[in-house]
Parts: structure tokens; sequence; C-alpha cells
């Protein structure tokens, strides 16, 4: 149970607002770890920290309250559940947690304020940008007389990965987990905390069945675990399902020291799920069939349309490779006609100065054929002005677009669509002067957008699924500049006769996810949840936000499509640039009727959601002023 601090209501222990107040109940799990003997190196035993339930961990503060009297744990330290009596309050630490997710390479020997914590709490701080979920998020770490307390993300309610293990049958699920700990091994093991993985009841899975740690545990003793060891933890977890021989035996050689690398093993795993793989796609044709073909002008190489509609981004983080002008040129099929509006003028081979010539945008959004309400909001507004000057007369441009895709249940998330859109709207009019925005008042607007949609759902005491949120793309142009934020899976592409279709961002979801971290793309898209999104604006505050931003300076014609997956999946741009992105490039080419057209495709082709995309072209021209004499 967990007592409301605001009128002492007895509520479940999963609840994290009250049943009867709303306050919000903001669980931590506290860590004792008791200090060693300074002289000898040698646990004195657990010593009782004098604490009872009900009493304050925090003697001074009066702010972390225990619920249950602390418990001993198999590695001789105590845990229990406080309750934390100032929800709103930011992260004591929060300092140093900015400090590590803004340089995640920060060597703690060396950070000032490192010395302020902890050494136990220094492995939670260094590896939560590139590890979280799977290290638990520390909230605040301190030292007393008798023990070292970390107050952790309070994890004992969630799935032990042994019983999700019992509950699914396909290896591939089985090989991505394996990976994960291979993973989480090299990653612990500079900081002596890869013991942490050899014991079943500290292995937890999150609802998109990543494997996660509860705590991680620093050596006691001068025994360094040994990865054959990893093997016997992997076989005690692997007794309640029957296995492929080759996962068995891969096992088998783990546990007798076969290997000896970590490398090795996800060498290992990798080839076996590919082999997993390619079984299944010749017995059942289940999942896809990797098709080596380039997609317009791009040189991408991406993988079939999955069953549920979706197409396999497995090899995503390469789309901004562009074609070189040999790949171009000997790509059958992609002559196309000169802009009728060229004036005469061939296109350059050579980088001559270019300066604004035009800028158009068209919107357009449709609910699809199987949706009832239309949960996508955009906004696209362009702002020109033409000045005379000693050069001839100049255009300069801003422009502000956005899009965002809503989600929550009963029809939330056109309300969360349209606050992001409006909140973003009148921060950028508020705040945009004469120069671009730099990429930190990018993400500025962003988290105000996020706290906006945050908010809404802690007055509406909404939880879980019922909590409302949104994808974000958007892009600020000023005259041959755009900067690019977005957050989930909505897209940007930008079109161009020499760079060709290139999608700018990367999806915010589970298998792309995996795939950063170094996960095959075989493994990673196997998932159920490969497509469930990692980042949405509005469900959880800033601090779990990482807006993806980039910055673009425009070097030739160029189209940018802001587009809903309704429009994206299936790789329906890729496939149909030629015929229906290409021809946008033209000035004379009417923007309103190549969205409807966008639309109408979608509609055909997908339509199982939402659909809106926004177009802008920017066109340019050489400054003739500055072009060499002949």
């Amino acid at each position: 149970m967990v007592i409301c601090s605001s009128c002492d209501f007895e509520n479940p222990g999963e609840n994290r607002f009250c049943q009867q107040c709303g306050h919000p109940l903001q669980i931590w799990r506290a860590v004792f770890i008791p200090h060693r003997d300074a002289e000898s190196g040698i646990e004195p035993g657990i010593r009782n920290p004098n604490l009872q339930p009900e009493s304050f961990i925090d003697t001074v503060q009066k702010r972390y309250q225990l619920q249950s009297t602390p418990r001993q744990t198999a590695v001789g330290e105590l845990m229990a559940q406080v309750i934390d009596y100032q929800p709103g309050k930011p992260s004591p630490i929060a300092p140093l947690q900015d400090l590590w997710l803004q340089n995640p390479d920060t060597d703690p020997k060396k950070a000032q304020l490192s010395l302020d914590i902890p050494v136990e709490a220094l492995p939670y701080l260094a590896l939560q940008a590139t590890l979280y979920p799977s290290v638990p998020e520390l909230h605040h770490a301190w030292k007393t007389s008798s023990h070292t307390i970390l107050l952790l993300e309070d994890r004992t309610h969630w799935i032990t990965l042994q019983s999700c293990w019992a509950k699914v049958s396909n290896p591939l699920r089985w090989v991505n987990w394996l990976y994960e700990m291979a993973t989480l091994w090299k990653a612990l093991t500079p900081w002596d905390c890869h013991g942490s993985l050899l014991r079943l009841d500290n292995l937890r899975v999150d609802i998109d069945h990543i494997l996660c740690l509860e705590t991680l545990s620093s050596l006691t003793s001068a025994r360094v675990p040994e990865l054959s060891e990893l093997g016997l933890t992997i076989q005690d977890l692997t007794q309640s399902q029957p296995m492929p021989d080759a996962l068995i035996e891969l096992i088998d050689s783990l546990v007798a020291n076969e290997i000896k690398e970590v490398n090795s093993l996800q060498g290992e795993l990798i080839c076996l799920a590919k082999g997993l793989q390619s079984l299944e796609n010749e017995s059942q044709h289940s999942l896809p069939i990797t098709v080596d073909r380039s997609i317009a002008l791009t040189s991408t190489h991406q993988e079939g349309a999955l069953p549920n509609g979706k197409s396999s981004r497995a090899n995503q983080q390469d789309s901004h490779h562009a074609p070189s002008p040999t790949e171009a040129a000997s790509t059958p099929g992609l002559e196309l006609p000169c802009d009728d509006d060229s004036e005469g003028l061939d296109q350059p081979t050579v980088a001559l100065p270019m300066k604004l010539a035009q800028v158009d945008e068209a919107a357009q959004t449709y609910v699809g054929r199987q949706r009832e309400h239309n949960e996508d909001c955009y906004c696209a507004r362009t702002e020109m002005q033409k000045l005379d000057g000693p050069q001839g007369q100049v255009l300069k441009a801003r422009g502000f677009y956005v899009l965002c895709d809503g989600m929550g249940g009963h029809a939330s998330g056109e309300v969360a669509s349209e606050l992001a859109v409006k909140t973003l709207a009148d921060y950028y009019f508020d705040c945009w002067r004469d120069d671009l925005p730099s990429e930190q008042s990018l993400v500025d607007g962003v988290i105000k957008a996020n706290e906006t949609i945050f908010a809404r759902n802690q007055q509406d005491e909404r939880l879980g699924s019922g909590r409302m949120g949104t994808t974000l793309v958007m892009m600020l142009l000023q005259d041959n500049q755009a900067l690019v934020t977005h957050v989930g899976d909505s897209r940007l592409y930008t079109y161009g006769r020499r760079m060709g279709l290139i999608q700018v961002t990367v999806d915010h979801e589970v298998g792309q996810r995996e795939i950063q971290q170094g996960v095959e793309p075989a493994i990673a898209y196997a998932r159920p949840d490969a497509y469930q999104l990692t980042q949405a604006l509005g469900p959880r505050s800033h601090k779990d936000l990482r807006p993806s931003t980039s910055k673009i300076d425009i070097v030739e014609d160029t189209l940018f499509i802001l587009c809903s997956d309704g429009l994206s999946d299936n790789d329906l741009l890729e496939q149909y640039c030629s015929s229906h992105i290409s021809p946008l490039l033209s000035s004379r080419a009417s923007l309103e009727e190549g969205a409807r057209n966008l639309i109408d495709l979608a509609n055909e082709q997908n339509g199982h959601d939402n659909i809106t995309v926004v177009l802008v072209r920017v066109k340019l021209r050489p400054i003739l002023e500055k072009l060499p004499s002949q």
C-alpha cells in the first residue's frame, strides 16, 4: 500500500495518483549500501539504519518517507520503498544528470560536480544517456554515517525476465534478450557492475519487452565474474522452454568457457539470429525478406513491408547518405526534365553562390478510411520580404511548419496534437526575431509543448494508456537554412534534383533504438513491439524527452515534406517519388494539387490512419553578379 502524503489515503502499490484526492504518488526505491571497513576493506555486516516505517530517511529535509521496513537483499544491501512528499520538485542531483546527458563521455574523476555524490552513484549517471531504460533512473544519492543511500526508479512491480521468457515462444525474441545481456555486460564491466546480470531476480522487462535491471551492484570482492558465469545464469533462465539446438549449443559453449570475449558472443548471436530468420522466411514467410533495392535517388537499402503495414526501417540510420553523381547518373529511369522556369540556366556543375528566389507551401489532412476522427494537427506559415540593395532584389523568408499526430484514449489525441501546435506557434511567434533560433531554443520549445500536455494529463488524472500524447515534426526556415526537430515517427523528407529523396528524421521507435545500440537489424525488427514509439510529447515529464534536432543548409532547389505515418507507411514516398514528388519541384506545379494527390495516394494504398502532409518548396537562383567572368 502507498499512503498519500496529502490525505493519508491508502492506495494500491502500483498507483501513481491518489484514488481519493488525485495527489501524485511518486515512489522511489531506496537502496542502503553499508560502508566498508576503511582499513581492512571487510564488510562489517548489515547495520540497522535505525529507520522504521513512516520515518523520513532524510532527517533534515524530510522529503522521503519510508513505506516499509528495509529488507536485506542477496547482495547484502537493504531496500525499501519511500514516498516523495515533494513530487513536483526536481531531482536534487539534476545538474549531474544534465552533465552526463549532454556529455556521456564525461570522466567522473575529472568532473568537479561528481565529488559531491557517492561513488556508487556514478555508474547510474554515466550510463543514463546510452543505456536508459536498461539502467534505472537515479533520483538522489547521499551518505550517512553508516550507509550510502541511493534513490532509484522503483521497478519491483515490473515483470521478471524469467517470467516473460516462459511466456514467449519466438526464438528470435530470446536471442534478442541474450544480445541485450551481452551488450549490458560490455557496458557495465568498466564500472565493475556486470555482476548485476548474474541475479535472475534483478533482471526485469519493461512494457516494450526491453531487458532492464532493477539495480546496479558493484563488486564487493576482488574476484571478477567471468563470462561463463553469465552462461550459467542464462542456463537457469532458459530451463522453462524447449529451444532450438543451435541456441542450446551456444549456451553450452558459453558455460564451458569456449566463448571468452563478449564481442565473440555478440557475433555468435548475430549469426544465430540470421539463421533463425532465414528458416522462418523459408517455412512461413512471416518475417520480412531483405530486398536490396535502390529507391529513387537514395542509396538506402530497406526491407520489405511487414504484415502490420509498417515498412521495416532496419537500415534507417543510413538514410542520410546521398548518392554520388556517378551513382545518380547510372540509376535507370531517373532522367528528369529540366525545369520550365529555369530561364535557360543549366544546372551548375560547380558550387555557385545562390540566393533565395521563391518559397511556396501547402498542406492537407484527411481522416483516412478506418478512423472515426482526425487526431493530426498542423500549422504552416510563411512570411516573405523583398528588399532592394546594391546586388539587386533580395528575397528574405521565414517559415514555421509543424505537424503533430496525436494519440490517447477517448479522442484525446486530437487535444494533445492541437495543444502542441498552438504552444509551439505561440512560442516561436513571440521569441523569433531576425535570426534563425538556436538548436537549444528548438529544444526549449519542444519541452514547453511537452509540459503543456503533461500538465493536462496530471490535471485530468490520466493514467497508463489513457494519458494523451502526440508525435511532432517541426521545421523553422530562415532564407536558405532550416532547423528541424522531431519526436516520435512523424517524418521530414527532402527532395532535390541532385540529392534525390532523403529521409531526414529517424523514427523514435523500439526497432531503431535497438539498432542504434548495436543490435542487428534482423533481431531488432523481429520484436513484436519494434514499431512502438520510444518518444512522444505529453505522457511523461520533459526529463524523459530526447528530441532530435538537425540543421540543413539549402544548396539546391528543395522540396520539404513533413508527414504523419499515414503517408510514410509502407515506403509510399520512396515508391512513388518519380510520379508524386519529383514533379512538385517545378515552380509551375501546384503544391495544393500535389498535396491532394499525396493524400489520395495514401488513402488508396494505406488508409489505415489519419493522413497529413505539409509541403514547402524552396527555389534558389545563382547570384549572377558573383559569377566568374568569362
